[in-house]
């Protein structure tokens, strides 16, 4: 079964580079749900295609999510691909063509974070499907807004995945990775915005009567980041924003948080820590407040995680792609809620490529089948007891 899926892939392999160039010319950023919703439309319509069977799951302020399934009756537990529709690039960042190969490379918005990765997710379906694979069922869940961790879906798109990974032998997270290494856990994270208010005045002829709102945030910030810990916990403000003119003194500011951490119980200790400081005035006459526009949970790091990386290791290494060392992140992804579920869960297994989030973003061509077949043979070979309870 192994050596016919892997020509199955061989054969198709073109016809994959296609598609992945087709999505990723569907631009899908975030906020763009109508945008998400489209491309979730084209991969329903491609899976259909495929003799697939394709859930639709709206949202109400997200875009489409996706569960695309095989061999629902079978008798062995099921193996889970999860992945996200979205990237976090507005319409023309990059230049025409949006999407454009080179040198064994195709770059574009989501090439490898993470478009690569759903074609792959599909090509192994529709390999596992065509070549007779009959042992287990195969999910894939898609998820509408991972890049804002569900802040648009909130707690219904993270119980969508949840709900899916439950009881699954295996949950695969198809981000992009390095060939080389295969991730069992992530850090956790928590955003904020914080919005300051004081009081405008001229800032020459009425300087003494204003409240700098500018100079509150950058108090907060210092106190904020001082504690930051790349092993630990890590504070983060990535952006700022205040005041209306040069000469003026600010009456408004906002700022975001982004910070992240490895184990459930520091999640308080960021929550006592962040507030806490925001509920403090350094400047007197301002007023602070803050909303939580996002979280994730930390994927931990379990032996059930350690065991299906040592698995698809192995079998990367028997067909000769190389061994994967298990490793701990500190980016977060939606693995973190397939072993909330109590699946057994790896992710970083999807293409490599680089510049992720960024204009020169690209996927390795080569890797697209490279992995489609390492992962398939892992689901063939798969132990019939493997994650059972």
């Amino acid at each position: 079964m192994t050596e016919k899926v892997f020509r199955y892939i061989e054969e198709h392999e073109s016809e994959y580079v296609q598609l992945l160039k087709e999505m990723v010319e569907l631009e899908s950023y975030t906020p763009d749900v109508d945008d998400v919703s489209a491309l979730a439309d084209f991969i329903k319509k491609f899976a259909e295609s495929r003799g697939l069977n394709v859930f639709v799951k709206e949202f109400e302020k997200a875009g489409n999510g996706l569960l695309i399934t095989m061999n629902e009756q079978a008798s062995m537990l099921p193996v889970a691909f999860t992945g996200h529709l979205d990237t976090v690039h507005p319409r023309g960042t990059f230049k025409e063509p949006v999407c454009r190969t080179e040198d064994g490379k195709m770059y574009g918005p989501g090439t490898v974070d993470m478009k690569g990765g759903l074609v792959i997710g599909l090509l192994i379906m529709s390999a596992l499907k065509d070549c007779g694979y009959i042992s287990r069922p195969v999910r894939f869940i898609m998820i509408p807004d991972e890049e804002l961790s569900e802040g648009l879906s909130l707690e219904e798109g993270k119980d969508f995945i949840r709900n899916n990974a439950r009881g699954c032998a295996a949950a695969i997270t198809l981000e992009g990775g390095d060939g080389k290494s295969i991730t069992v856990g992530r850090k956790g994270s928590i955003r904020y915005k914080v919005y300051i208010k004081g009081r405008a005045t001229h800032a020459g002829s009425a300087y003494a009567q204003g409240i700098s709102a500018i100079k509150e945030a950058a108090h907060k910030i210092l106190a904020i980041e001082a504690p930051s810990d790349q092993a630990q916990i890590t504070y983060n403000c990535g952006m700022i924003k205040g005041g209306t003119s040069p000469n003026t003194v600010p009456g408004e500011a906002m700022f975001t948080l982004y910070n992240r951490y490895w184990k459930l119980e520091q999640r308080q200790i960021i929550r006592d820590h962040v507030e806490g400081i925001i509920a403090k005035s350094y400047i007197e006459g301002t007023e602070s407040s803050f909303d939580i526009v996002g979280e994730r949970l930390p994927m931990d790091a379990t032996e059930d995680n350690y065991a299906l990386a040592a698995h698809i290791s192995f079998v990367s290494e028997k067909y000769g792609f190389g061994p994967l060392e298990p490793k701990l992140k500190s980016s977060g992804s939606d693995a973190s809620y397939t072993t909330m579920a109590g699946a057994p869960s790896v992710c970083s297994v999807g293409p490599s490529g680089g510049r992720a989030h960024s204009p020169e973003e690209f996927v390795n061509l080569e890797s697209i089948t490279k992995r489609a077949k390492m992962l398939s043979a892992a689901i063939i070979e798969l132990p019939e007891n493997f994650g059972a309870k």
